[in-house]
């Protein structure tokens, strides 16, 4: 029983993945003016998609290491943020892979192109609410903490006596311990995620046709999404896994005050939250936009 009810999850969750990715896939079409378009969009999307699939090889590979060498949990803790940031930089390269344009005669144009015109709109305000979720989540859970019975900061929920004893220490808490690696993460996640949309938007159009121009915004569009759910999935699979843990130590812990006894089902939901959208950002990676002539 214990071995089939994980199995079980594990089939749903994949199930419910790949059900929103096809789900997601049919809610986007890209209108491209003629047939030749199709060709183009698949030649010159295929040097950026084999970047992305080298990246996420090596954030699997990197992860399982991490995952395997992380102390007291902060391996596993790791994990996720490692295989979005390795995501992130094989967009990066397949960005940076894309030939200019060139020849002997060369077209211009003056038009304006901003991040936000290419930002998903709904993943992008998810994965803000979910930063400063984290951030908030996080100062709260350092400024509680305390060191453990070797002296490492941050990684017990203490309780005091009048006179300052201890009365009880549970563990683990995620204090500076383990709050610090995740946050530099995310710092690295977050400054990967704004020069990848950097380049997105700064490098030139490869031809000023409808055809070309239709092609160009879509790879533009889908990078931006890539990018998006790669920063999305390192910061709420972490969250999930950090909310979790602070419910089950808080609800542990004896000798608190009574009102915080309302946060274990807060943090239940938080979880929630962070495990829904990490499902929803996988499904986004999955995704591709369906193509159609008009």
């Amino acid at each position: 029983m214990s071995i089939g009810i994980p199995f079980i999850a594990l089939i749903l969750l994949t199930l419910a993945v790949v059900l929103i990715s096809v789900l997601v896939s049919m809610a986007r079409t890209v209108r491209l003016p003629v047939d030749d378009g199709l060709r183009a969009l698949r030649t010159t999307a295929r040097r950026a998609l084999l970047a992305r699939v080298i990246g996420l090889v090596a954030g699997i590979v990197a992860a399982g290491l991490i995952a395997d060498t992380g102390a007291l949990g902060r391996g596993p803790m790791l994990a996720a943020p490692v295989l979005g940031l390795c995501l992130i930089l094989g967009t990066l390269a397949g960005e940076l892979a894309a030939k200019p344009p060139g020849g002997p005669i060369r077209d211009a144009s003056l038009e304006t192109r901003r991040i936000r015109h290419y930002l998903p709109r709904f993943s992008t305000s998810l994965a803000a609410t979910l930063s400063v979720i984290t951030v908030g989540l996080l100062t709260v859970t350092v400024a509680t903490a305390s060191a453990d019975d070797l002296g490492r900061p941050g990684r017990t929920l203490s309780t005091f006596s009048p006179d300052g004893m201890v009365r009880q220490s549970t563990s683990p808490w995620p204090g500076w311990f383990y709050a610090w690696p995740i946050l530099a993460a995310l710092a690295v996640a977050l400054v990967l995620s704004a020069l990848v949309l950097h380049r997105i938007v700064r490098r030139g159009r490869p031809g000023l046709d409808p055809a070309t121009r239709a092609v160009d915004e879509a790879q533009r569009a889908h990078s931006a999404r890539v990018v998006t759910a790669a920063y999305g999935l390192c910061v709420a699979l972490p969250l999930s896994g950090i909310a979790l843990i602070a419910a089950g130590t808080v609800k542990n812990s004896a000798y608190l005050p009574d009102w915080s006894m309302t946060a274990p089902p807060a943090l239940i939901g938080v979880a929630f939250l962070a495990a829904g959208s990490a499902i929803w950002y996988l499904a986004e990676l999955l995704s591709s936009p369906k193509v159609k002539v008009s």
